[in-house]
């Protein structure tokens, strides 16, 4: 089965996707293995829909799943209630452009995906840990010297942005993703000091995490001493063909960092530390 994955010769599970287009693609695999006659034609047909490769447009990203093509699919796909509303959301939470609108969808799938007890939670576990910005900041508090397991003491440590409930569930869920664990004596510590975001986690997740962070230093601003924060900007011309050597040089500044500090067992804080390039003009466009 070399160079085959598992859903070549299962019946792909709707609720292990994130992507629809993804989906289509291995629901009409399965079926043209299962039977050779299957076709693009048959689907269009079951569907009712107008064009015979309507799909194959859209797995090649051609063309788009509107509001009144969705239920033409949904029947082509033979999906059952609770797949077509978890459809119906996975389609909305990739063509919505709305960065707010796109995490709400995204909640709502991880929901579903709670509900049906898919088999493969870890991906949707890892998803959660980056979607709401608390985990990780529990995690680092973990090896701070007066650390507490005590939910109510890491609710008054996060300044009562979360409740004792959101603080147990947080404990639980680096526990199962064995980004903590328990010492001989019965204490936490992190499994794993250095920590980088995976693969496995879609794009618009880490998006959401820095947006999260980027309001945090907005805020921070006005409320934090100068002292306990750091920041500092620079604007400078880069031609094109280094901007990849800039980059470069950030990540490699970050990577620094956390090798150099993020083994600190005698920390008193946890700090966020964000490093951002963008461009502020804009060649041959209109602003």
């Amino acid at each position: 089965m070399t160079g085959e994955s598992l859903r070549d010769f299962t019946s792909p599970s709707l609720f292990d996707y994130f992507d629809y287009r993804e989906y289509l693609h291995d629901f009409y695999k399965f079926h043209k293995k299962k039977n050779s006659a299957y076709s693009y034609r048959l689907f269009a047909r079951k569907a009712k829909l107008g064009s015979p490769n309507y799909l194959k447009l859209v797995v090649d990203g051609k063309r788009r799943i509107t509001d009144r093509t969705l239920y033409q699919f949904a029947r082509g796909l033979g999906l059952s209630r609770d797949e077509e509303k978890y459809f119906r959301e996975l389609v909305m939470y990739q063509e919505v452009s709305d960065p707010d609108s796109k995490e709400l969808h995204l909640r709502a799938l991880l929901k579903y995906q709670e509900k049906q007890r898919t088999p493969t939670p870890l991906r949707a576990d890892k998803i959660k840990v980056l979607l709401d910005w608390y985990h990780v900041v529990i995690r680092e508090l973990i090896p701070t010297r007066d650390f507490r397991e005590d939910p109510s003491w890491i609710a008054k440590r996060l300044g009562n942005k979360i409740t004792e409930t959101q603080a147990k569930e947080s404990l639980e869920l680096l526990i199962r993703l064995q980004l903590v664990q328990r010492t001989a004596e019965g204490k936490l510590e992190q499994k794993e000091p250095l920590l980088t975001s995976s693969d496995e986690v879609p794009s618009h997740v880490i998006r959401s995490l820095h947006r999260t962070y980027l309001r945090k230093a907005i805020t921070s601003i006005f409320s934090v001493p100068m002292e306990r924060r750091e920041l500092s900007g620079l604007v400078l011309s880069v031609s094109n063909h280094r901007l990849k050597e800039v980059k470069e040089e950030i990540k490699e500044f970050r990577k620094k960092l956390n090798r150099k500090y993020g083994l600190d067992k005698e920390g008193d804080e946890v700090y966020f530390i964000g490093l951002y390039l963008f461009p502020v003009t804009h060649k041959g466009e209109n602003t």
